[in-house]
């Protein structure tokens, strides 16, 4: 973990083009918290309204399927419909939880954290390890929600570019930051990748970091190493956790 920051003081292509995405994101950092607003309130629609329907519906199909009287085959095509509306149902909460993360909603960083590595390995052929202390992270809203933020859109730069085996993901208070580190031993990244349309992935981390005064570095060879240093928020300019979905 040693020597992350050293690649400071060494200019390089990959450095300048660092720049050159800060310098697209300087107008658009201000959006990001209304983008994450947003987000919430989709997430909360989806929950709240689409998901008790949905949920109403499988009560009723499941009655129907008790009926005495029904044929074996309507019997079967009911169940085959019930199973149909059970994915439709875990689709609708893995999308809402992505939008939304209930654990946020409930005030906690760190079982957010925890619940994206396990869903990350276990959907990825690789493994993820996760190094956190609960202690270190009890922040309000924003912030957590940045942080969180931060970390997924480096795992899915990890699973879409990376082709790595292990990913290891450390969020640790350093005095008065938070020091964000990915890094993962696939095949780095190249000048050329950040240039590239899917480097809008790092294009969004930066707006999040940019809007709360932070520092981004990456290091792209021998893997990708991605190191953000966020400074923590006064307690008085963070809002409160907001009521679960």
């Amino acid at each position: 973990m040693e020597g992350i920051m050293d690649q400071r003081s060494k200019p390089s292509r990959s450095r300048r083009n660092e720049r050159g995405l800060g310098r697209r994101t300087a107008d658009t950092s201000p959006l990001q918290s209304v983008r994450d607003d947003e987000r919430s309130h989709i997430a909360r629609e989806l929950h709240d309204d689409l998901g008790q329907l949905l949920a109403t519906l499988r009560v009723d199909l499941n009655l129907l399927e008790r009926q005495p009287a029904l044929p074996r085959a309507a019997a079967t095509q009911v169940h085959s419909m019930d199973q149909l509306l059970l994915s439709a149902i875990s689709s609708l909460r893995r999308i809402a939880s992505n939008l939304r993360p209930r654990a946020l909603d409930d005030g906690s960083l760190y079982f957010a954290l925890q619940a994206m590595c396990l869903d990350f390995a276990r959907r990825n052929p690789l493994r993820c390890e996760l190094d956190v202390l609960e202690s270190e992270l009890c922040f309000g809203d924003h912030f957590s929600t940045t942080v969180f933020r931060i970390v997924q859109e480096s795992l899915t730069n990890v699973a879409r570019h990376a082709k790595a085996r292990r990913v290891r993901v450390a969020v640790r208070r350093n005095g008065a930051s938070l020091r964000i580190c990915v890094e993962d031993d696939g095949v780095g990244l190249t000048d050329e990748d950040l240039r590239k349309p899917h480097s809008l992935g790092l294009i969004g981390m930066r707006e999040r970091v940019q809007g709360l005064q932070g520092e981004m570095s990456i290091r792209g060879q021998g893997g990708t190493r991605i190191t953000i240093v966020l400074p923590l928020p006064e307690p008085h300019n963070e809002k409160a956790p907001r009521g679960a979905l």
